[in-house]
């Protein structure tokens, strides 16, 4: 009985040894920081959508396939290559008219571009010819993921710094992650800026004025592709 009662004693003394063990271990002392790092960079890819109705010019119907036609010409003139153009959904909507009693039909296209310059352009352009229904669908960077990458690794970089020299101050140093966890922010889309010089006044044949804008400037502000990365560091 004496016996059994020893090895009872060694296995009791052993738990509680092993529980204070491990309490310990919970109690070592931690620090939480954040790292952040962000960048500019210019967009290098925009996305139009243009969106062609088809359309009554006096009591001639214009078709959608004449207007399609008409762009990708206009397009092509102008160093735009129509490997950039697609249809931006499958399906050709049917739009009522109800007080004309007419049934028209409108398509939507995407067109990808790179700069400014050119969203100028192909505005003025296809406004030229009567397409007027264009927006600014989205835009990216040709390098976005390798760029969020490098910022990332600033974060990082920069949250283990401001945990060293925090501790620094007191004489200790930073150990061991224990956990890492990414905040990011998903990066906004850049504000288009539109500018128009000042306007001519030319007459038509009837000798009615109208206006006409000279010129279309159109400027991108820059993306901001941003990081901040939450890490707790063990104090050594």
């Amino acid at each position: 009985m004496k016996h059994v009662f020893f090895i009872f004693s060694i296995l009791l003394t052993s738990f509680f040894g092993f529980s204070q063990v491990t309490s310990v271990a919970h109690e070592k002392s931690y620090i939480e920081v954040e790292g952040s790092a962000d960048t500019l960079v210019v967009p290098d890819m925009i996305y139009l959508k243009i969106e062609i109705d088809e359309r009554m010019d006096g009591k001639t119907k214009i078709a959608i396939e004449d207007q399609e036609e008409e762009m990708k010409k206009t397009l092509i003139a102008n160093g735009i290559s129509l490997e950039d153009l697609s249809l931006s959904d499958a399906n050709t909507d049917i739009v009522q008219v109800k007080w004309k009693k007419q049934v028209l039909s409108k398509s939507n296209y995407l067109l990808k571009l790179s700069s400014a310059k050119e969203v100028a352009m192909v505005f003025e352009k296809l406004n030229e010819i009567k397409i007027n229904n264009i927006y600014i669908d989205k835009v990216n960077h040709t390098k976005y993921n390798a760029i969020v990458k490098e910022v990332e690794i600033k974060a990082i970089k920069n949250a283990k710094h401001r945990a060293d020299y925090l501790l620094h101050a007191i004489g200790e140093t930073a150990g061991k992650s224990l956990i890492i966890r990414q905040n990011n922010n998903p990066y906004p889309y850049p504000v288009m800026r539109t500018l128009a010089a000042p306007t001519a006044m030319q007459y038509d044949e009837n000798g009615s004025s109208e206006i006409k804008v000279e010129r279309l400037d159109i400027q991108f502000s820059k993306i901001k592709i941003s990081s901040n990365i939450y890490v707790k560091f063990e104090v050594k």
